[in-house]
């Protein structure tokens, strides 16, 4: 048996940071994640680490499903550091795209457009993803464009012609352009000129009432996290709420003799009433009872979801779909490209309503939504439903029936 090499790979790793200089954050990000590799690799008796290995680790190790997007690409970060090093190879470096600044002779007018982004009460972060991408598309323009009154249309399909831009860069520099033509600085409105690439709409994430029942099923009721964690993914699965107004409950919003809930939705801010069934009164009554701690702070003794740990603070909106992740993944529920959160719960009670023929009314009025024709997403997915909508496939005629003819016997 070959000697195992993980030692040596995580000693030379630690070295190569600090020579580097790697940030101390970085450092125990990638140190964390090799305790990754090494669980893996244990858990299939090898303990000698390879470039096959590594890329076993990234297909199976269910990454994506314990931990964040930035997490999974910063284990992929950490495997090829892993192999660099197994081969004695010096660090790659992972290049970007050189950000594009504004040209000087541009600075005065891409100025005023900040400004004027700043008076329309944006976001410090939607001015900055802003400022970058119009100063992107000023750095591109041909060095010929002194001034911007001569800028036209064909310069611009030039532009996006000769490179890639993401959606939220063709939003900024559309913006930009339709500010340009407010001021009188462009004879024509150029934002029609940029591309509006065309989204097919997402079939919403559902999951079936068995699968629902599986992920019940996984919590451990018997603990007060999972009396806290059942309550919450029963409200999603069996009411529909959203997990910013989960957290968000308060002892005044739910009437036990009534067995009502009644919230104003942060999202939409209208008042929403909703009819507890017995299992969700008994989880809610079960968690308050026997599972919520005393909050150590005074903000915290009306909120009915706190943490788990000292000073039990109430819960973030994204608490919810934490907790839906987790469950999802003890209950070994496949996704198949479907969202595991609080939403897809959501989605799923949805689509249970309607494909029990219940109004959209009804379900519109039971989600909260305010847009009538909100509820009529979710039956894009009730095969049932659509199948009562197929039309009969045309008889052909003309050439198309003649070449029809002529195949019959080539078929």
């Amino acid at each position: 048996m070959k000697q195992s090499n993980l030692n040596r790979l995580k000693s030379e790793l630690e070295r190569r940071l600090i020579v580097l200089r790697y940030s101390k954050e970085a450092t125990n990000s990638y140190k964390r994640i090799f305790s990754w590799v090494e669980d893996y690799l244990n858990k299939y008796g090898e303990t000698n680490y390879t470039k096959e290995l590594g890329q076993r680790f990234l297909q199976e190790y269910p990454l994506q499903v314990r931990h964040s997007q930035s997490q999974f690409k910063n284990a992929r970060t950490l495997i090829r550091r892993l192999d660099e090093t197994l081969e004695n190879k010096m660090f790659t470096p992972c290049f970007r795209e050189t950000k594009m600044e504004c040209p000087c002779r541009f600075l005065g007018l891409h100025e005023k457009y900040l400004e004027c982004l700043i008076k329309r009460g944006y976001s410090k972060s939607t001015i900055a993803s802003r400022k970058m991408y119009s100063g992107r598309l000023l750095g591109r323009l041909p060095e010929t464009i002194l001034v911007l009154e001569s800028l036209n249309a064909s310069v611009i399909y030039d532009v996006f012609a000769k490179y890639k831009w993401p959606s939220v860069g063709l939003l900024a520099v559309r913006d930009i352009l339709s500010f340009l033509f407010e001021k009188s600085i462009t004879k024509t409105d150029l934002s029609l000129c940029v591309p509006r690439p065309r989204r097919p709409r997402s079939l919403p994430s559902v999951y079936s009432g068995n699968e629902v029942e599986r992920l019940l099923s996984s919590v451990d009721r018997t603990t007060s996290l999972g009396k806290r964690d059942y309550a919450i993914l029963l409200l999603a699965a069996h009411l529909g709420l959203r997990s910013s107004d989960i957290v968000g409950l308060s002892f005044k919003d739910i009437d036990f003799k009534a067995k009502t809930i009644e919230v104003i939705q942060s999202k939409t801010e209208r008042l929403i009433t909703l009819v507890m069934n017995s299992n969700v009164e008994e989880a809610i009554i079960d968690y308050i009872s026997n599972g919520r701690p005393q909050p150590q702070l005074e903000s915290s003794s009306d909120r009915i979801f706190l943490g788990s740990q000292a000073p039990f603070a109430p819960l973030t909106a994204g608490a919810g779909y934490v907790v839906a992740r987790k469950y999802f993944y003890l209950a070994g529920i496949a996704a198949h490209g479907r969202r595991r959160g609080t939403h897809a719960l959501r989605a799923s009670y949805a689509t249970a309503l309607v494909a029990k023929g219940i109004p959209y009314a009804v379900v519109q009025e039971a989600l909260g939504h305010e847009d009538p024709e909100s509820a009529k997403y979710y039956v894009r997915i009730d095969v049932n439903r659509l199948r009562m909508c197929a039309l009969d496939v045309p008889k052909p005629i003309g050439a198309f029936a003649v070449m029809l003819g002529d195949l019959e016997g080539v078929l």
